[in-house]
């Protein structure tokens, strides 16, 4: 049975694995007709306190309409890569050879 953190996880992930931006939504239909299916009722339940969380902390925004969706914030963008971003280019530093030529050299 999954929790109510790995469903945040899940959620998270499929906005990264789309690579979302602040603003854009999932994938149309994809949390009734992919996602909830494979959830026992239970879980279900879990579901709806994860997105209430979620929403709660600026993470997501429900989106209005008929079909049930969920909008990242900035907030969520931010937490999705802001992280990747800062250790990418810590990682590009690191990386970068401790001696440099200064053209100077004979």
């Amino acid at each position: 049975m999954k929790e109510k953190k790995e469903i945040k996880r899940d959620l998270l992930d499929k906005f990264r694995a789309i690579g979302a931006e602040a603003g854009d939504t999932l994938p149309g239909k994809w949390l009734e007709a992919v996602y909830l299916p494979r959830l026992s009722s239970e879980e279900k339940k879990l579901f709806k306190k994860a997105v209430q969380e979620l929403v709660a902390i600026g993470i997501l925004e429900p989106v209005e309409g008929a079909d049930l969706n969920l909008r990242l914030t900035g907030k969520g963008e931010h937490l999705l890569y802001g992280s990747e971003s800062a250790r990418s280019l810590r990682e590009a530093e690191t990386s970068r050879e401790w001696f440099e030529f200064s053209g100077n050299e004979t």
